[in-house]
């Protein structure tokens, strides 16, 4: 936390109530704390009577993503002075399997949504949504920071949690340890090369499922499967909602494990979808500005005009693939518009 974050905060408090003071208080006293259980979270129903602001959600876009939840409210200054810096996270990497989700945990307003409008916030926000298994302790604001596998990885005063987000995100990128967990003494080798992103992965696991007496091959075995069957899961997810995505993830998994067929019909009718192609063209330019933002570039409002123009082409399409992957650009094109704030 700043020094002007601390200034803020202790300045403001004259004109809080003692009960909103104790909760502010309670709420940056609590360090970051890891999540011991190996259970993961249960993201709550998205509906459409909670949303407030920002895209909507289904539990399934969350799957292999890096989310940062934060519970928070509009009457709340620490909760405020946070909005600008989980803005600036979301645009710098939303790109990479991130997103931020924000639910407002006062009694409803309509300030909220003119708040969120007025800041150009372009992330999710839901009233009064909680995660069963990392509940607001009490104090507002308080963050959880959630792995891309599924698992709570810190919570805390959100502040606390920034540094780790980009940590997450490169973890994800390198790719997620398949046999995390399992305790394993004669094939420790394997811990370090079964991972999410690795080469053939099938083939380091086959010979093990000979050894049925072998309680720690077998044990092996086992975590691969359900790291199989969840990351099936999130192939599926990645075809309904991210198509461009969705082309990158089926061939890392038909790399890691040959033997999966599963996908090869979506696979070679998302190839075969020329307007895919060309708006795979069109976000390496997305990201590519998002990358000379989250450097502090000035970005052309030419170059914002010319891609959106490109972009809006296909949104009229009859093909539900080119819809949704044009819409999940427009979001990103919208991020990029939003101007810098004040200060930074």
């Amino acid at each position: 936390m700043t020094l002007n974050t601390e200034f803020f905060i202790i300045r403001s408090m004259n004109a809080f109530p003692a009960f909103i003071l104790s909760g502010i208080i309670a709420a940056m006293a609590v360090p970051a704390s890891a999540q011991a259980a190996e259970s993961k979270v249960t993201y709550p129903a998205f509906n459409d009577g909670s949303h407030i602001h920002g895209p909507k959600l289904k539990a399934s876009d969350l799957k292999g993503k890096v989310v940062f939840f934060e519970y928070w409210g509009i009457n709340c200054p620490p909760c405020i002075a946070s909005m600008p810096h989980l803005q600036e996270l979301q645009e710098k990497f939303q790109s990479k399997g991130f997103t931020v989700i924000g639910s407002h945990s006062q009694l409803p307003s309509p300030r909220v949504k003119q708040f969120l409008e007025e800041k150009k916030i372009t992330f999710p926000i839901y009233q009064s949504l909680s995660i069963p298994e990392a509940p607001c302790p009490g104090g507002l604001p308080h963050a959880v920071l959630i792995g891309a596998n599924g698992k709570v990885v810190a919570k805390g005063y959100p502040p606390q949690l920034y540094d780790l987000v980009k940590k997450e995100v490169m973890k994800m990128e390198r790719g997620l340890p398949i046999l995390e967990g399992v305790e394993l003494n004669k094939y420790k080798s394997l811990a370090k090369t079964v991972v999410s992103t690795g080469s053939n992965i099938e083939s380091k696991i086959t010979p093990l499922r000979k050894k049925t007496n072998d309680e720690e091959a077998q044990a092996v075995c086992e975590a691969f499967d359900a790291w199989l069957e969840n990351t099936k899961e999130i192939v599926q997810a990645r075809i309904q909602s991210d198509p461009l995505e969705a082309v990158t993830a089926i061939m890392r998994l038909k790399t890691a494990v040959p033997s999966v067929k599963e996908f090869d019909e979506p696979l070679a009718a998302l190839k075969a979808n020329r307007d895919l192609s060309k708006l795979a063209d069109l976000n390496k330019k997305i990201s590519a500005l998002e990358q000379r933002k989250a450097k502090g570039r000035k970005i052309s409002e030419s170059d914002l005009k010319s891609l959106t123009q490109a972009v809006d082409k296909f949104t009229e399409s009859d093909n539900e693939a080119t819809q949704t992957a044009a819409a999940n650009l427009k979001k990103n094109l919208s991020s990029l518009a939003t101007p810098e704030t004040p200060g930074k």
